[in-house]
C-alpha cells in the first residue's frame, strides 16, 4: 500500500468519524431539550428564557400544531428570501425583521422619504453622465415622462416647463443643454419640498416617488417608471433600507437589480406577515405568550 493510498483512507475515515461526531452532539441536544418536558409531554416552544411543553396527546390534535407547521413553513420561506437578497447584495437582519411591524408610521413614512430622497438624486447625477455618453436623449420620451408627470397629478408645474423646454429643442447638444437645466431645476424643487412647513411628509414622499418614475420613463424605462411611482414599491424598498440599512447602495443598483429587490422585498413582507400570524395564533392557542414554536 503506497503512502498516497494511506493518506486518502485517513482522510476518508475522519470524514466518517466527524459526520459521526456532529450526528451524536445534535442527538445529545435534542435529548436535552427533550428532557426539559415531563414524561407523555413534548417540547412545543421556547424563548430566551424558558422552553415551553405540552401534552403530546393533546398537542398533537390541536390547533395549535398546525399553527406551529405553518409557522416553520414561512420561517423556512424567510431564509430562502434572505438568500435571494444576499445574493443581489444585500444583508438582512433577522432579528429586526417583526420589529418593523411594530414601527410607527411616521418613522416608515420618514425611512421611505430618505430612500425616495436618495434615489432622485442619484438617478439625476447619473441620468447626466448616461446622456452625455450615449447622447440617447430623445423627445419621445420626453414627452412620455411629461404625459406621466401630468397623469399622475405632479405637483411641480416648474419641473413640467422644464422638461417641455428639452422637447422644443432641434438638436441634441441644445436637449443635453436643456435637459442639464432640467435636473438643476428638479434638485431645486425638491429641496423646496423638504423644507416647506406645509409640506407632509406622505406628499413629499408622493412627489419624489413620481419624480424618479419620471426619471425611468425619461430613460426609455416605462414599465420601471410606473412600477417605482407605486405605493408598494416605496414600502418594499422601505423595508428592506430598514432591514440592511444600506440606503446608498440601493440608490446605486441596476434598474434590473432594483425590479428583483422590490419583488424580492414584498415577498420577503408577505412572508413574514404570515409568520407572525401564525406565532400569534399558537400564542393564543397554547397560552405561551413570550414562546415561539420549535422547527425541528
Amino acid at each position: 500500500m503506497t503512502i498516497s493510498s494511506i493518506a486518502q483512507r485517513a482522510d476518508r475515515l475522519f470524514s466518517l468519524f466527524r459526520i459521526f461526531a456532529v450526528a451524536v452532539v445534535t442527538f445529545a441536544g435534542f435529548g436535552s431539550l427533550s428532557a426539559q418536558c415531563n414524561s407523555g409531554e413534548v417540547l412545543v416552544g421556547e424563548d430566551a428564557d424558558n422552553y415551553y411543553c405540552m401534552q403530546k396527546s393533546k398537542y398533537e390534535s390541536s390547533p395549535a400544531k398546525a399553527l406551529a407547521e405553518q409557522f416553520c413553513r414561512t420561517k423556512r420561506l424567510l431564509v430562502a428570501d434572505q438568500n435571494a437578497i444576499r445574493a443581489l447584495g444585500f444583508a438582512t437582519d433577522t432579528q429586526r425583521f417583526e420589529l418593523f411591524a411594530d414601527t410607527a408610521q411616521e418613522q416608515k413614512s420618514d425611512l421611505e422619504h430618505k430612500l425616495f430622497d436618495t434615489f432622485v438624486d442619484q438617478s439625476l447625477d447619473a441620468s447626466v453622465m448616461a446622456f452625455r455618453s450615449a447622447k440617447s436623449l430623445n423627445p419621445w420620451n420626453v414627452n412620455n415622462t411629461i404625459n406621466m408627470l401630468r397623469a399622475k397629478g405632479f405637483e411641480s408645474t416648474t419641473v413640467i416647463s422644464a422638461l417641455r423646454k428639452i422637447a422644443a429643442q432641434k438638436d441634441k447638444p441644445a436637449m443635453f443643454e436643456a435637459y442639464e437645466e432640467f435636473v438643476e431645476t428638479a434638485k431645486q424643487v425638491k429641496e423646496e419640498w423638504n423644507t416647506a412647513s406645509d409640506v407632509t411628509r406622505d406628499r413629499q414622499n408622493a412627489n419624489l416617488r413620481i419624480l424618479l418614475g419620471a426619471l425611468k420613463v425619461i430613460q426609455g424605462d416605462p414599465q420601471l417608471g410606473a412600477l417605482v411611482t407605486s405605493v408598494e414599491f416605496g414600502e418594499n424598498l422601505a423595508y428592506l433600507y430598514y432591514l440592511s440599512g444600506e440606503v446608498n447602495d440601493l440608490g446605486k443598483v441596476s434598474d434590473q437589480k432594483l425590479k428583483q429587490l422590490s419583488e424580492l422585498s414584498g415577498k420577503l413582507r408577505s412572508d413574514l406577515s404570515a409568520m407572525v400570524q401564525s406565532k400569534r395564533g399558537w400564542q393564543r392557542a397554547t397560552g405561551y405568550g413570550k414562546g415561539s414554536p420549535v422547527c425541528k
